[in-house]
């Protein structure tokens, strides 16, 4: 009786401390540019609509991650990366199956098989709404925008200046024509601005750290590959 009891006091104690919860990301809002204009889904309706970027936002961060189909029937989706040089992905199916593991340049090969190419997050917030982070997705020609928009030896300004969406450019490949989004520098970060970048940053940096597969772990399971070379994301 009393090593029932025992067992049932060490399983329900060890049980609630060693249960880890995903936490839940800090963006509220996730975008992507489809169709030709940005879209999110909407909870209520049931249904993905249209939305309008802010005048002026504020970038909070870059990340990327791989999302697409595979199949036809399973949703792929991973963790984000900040870094390719250093951080690993991770990349499921919706049952929550690992397909793929590792950085980037190591298991880019086998993306490019199934047609998988990284997506571009952008954090951002409003300043009308500092409360708020959001986030819209770029990728294909489009997640190249911001390299044709903001020059080389800009590329941290988003950390001085507001951005904005100047313009939908058209462009063509081939035969294939489609549109993708130019952005511009804009006014100034104000002190509140900056204060909420901060905020949000940490934010990120936390969630990162909760959900990070490390090299540590990865190494455990025989994933990475010997003969891993540095290379360009594309």
């Amino acid at each position: 009786m009393c090593i029932y009891f025992i067992n049932y006091i060490i399983m329900t104690f060890y049980g609630k401390t060693n249960t880890v919860e995903r936490p839940k990301h800090p963006s509220s809002q996730w975008a992507q540019w489809k169709n030709w204009v940005f879209s999110a889904w909407d909870r209520e309706a049931q249904e993905e609509k249209e939305i309008t970027l802010p005048e002026e936002f504020v970038v909070v961060a870059d990340s990327w991650s791989i999302k697409g189909w595979l199949e036809t029937k399973w949703n792929i989706w991973s963790n984000e990366i900040y870094s390719f040089k250093d951080d690993i992905l991770t990349v499921r199916n919706n049952a929550g199956e690992v397909l793929y593991e590792g950085k980037y340049a190591d298991i880019k090969p086998e993306l490019a098989k199934v047609w998988l190419k990284p997506t571009r997050n952008i954090h951002y917030v409003d300043p009308k709404d500092y409360e708020t982070l959001k986030t819209f997705c770029i990728k294909g020609a489009a997640s190249k925008a911001r390299f044709d928009s903001f020059s080389w030896e800009n590329s941290r300004l988003p950390g001085f200046k507001r951005i904005k969406l100047a313009q939908i450019k058209d462009w063509k490949t081939g035969a294939v024509k489609y549109k993708y989004p130019i952005f511009e520098w804009a006014s100034d970060l104000t002190a509140e601005d900056r204060v909420a970048q901060q905020k949000w940053e940490v934010a990120l940096i936390n969630y990162k750290n909760a959900t990070i597969t490390t090299e540590d772990e990865l190494a455990e399971s025989k994933i990475i590959k010997e003969d891993a070379v540095d290379e360009l994301p594309f």
